[in-house]
């Protein structure tokens, strides 16, 4: 069965992701609903797996990072690069993909030549493709319900 959102959820999904320490009786002032019935939409919202999660956003850089990169990659073993990814702190993200590489993974590296190790290592189990990130117009957007996209 497929879950209904209304224009309440609409509301609170849009406000969480513009600041998910909000409390439930915040969000209820701003939406006009009482905090016993934003906490039961937040809970129907969990259940349904439409919320997934509350997370913190960090700064790589204020972290002592320098750059992030995009490293394609063709495997033959998906769960040898599980593993690898596993043990690497510096994989943010492991995509499967279509096309030429099996799979994409998003790192976080200090130098170049910690970039390089990284390349080095993973060519012992798969070919790279690596590319630089120089910048990010576009990250955490706010996600609304399909329907609501026009296309």
């Amino acid at each position: 069965m497929k879950f209904e959102i209304d224009s309440y959820d609409r509301k609170i999904l849009t406000l969480l992701q513009s600041d998910a320490r909000l409390s439930f009786s915040e969000i209820g002032r701003r939406i006009h609903l009482t905090s016993p019935a934003v906490a039961e939409r937040v809970r129907r919202l969990e259940e349904a797996q439409i919320l997934q999660g509350f997370t913190t956003r960090l700064g790589l850089r204020a972290l002592g990072y320098s750059f992030e990169a995009l490293i394609h990659i063709t495997v033959d073993s998906h769960a040898a690069l599980d593993l690898w990814a596993q043990h690497h702190p510096e994989v943010l993200g492991l995509y499967a993909t279509t096309g030429e590489q099996c799979a994409m993974m998003r790192v976080g590296v200090v130098a170049p030549e910690h970039l390089q190790s990284l390349i080095l290592s993973l060519g012992k189990i798969g070919k790279t493709q690596t590319s630089i990130v120089l910048s990010t117009q576009c990250t955490d957007r706010e996600v609304m319900p399909a329907d609501q996209i026009q296309w």
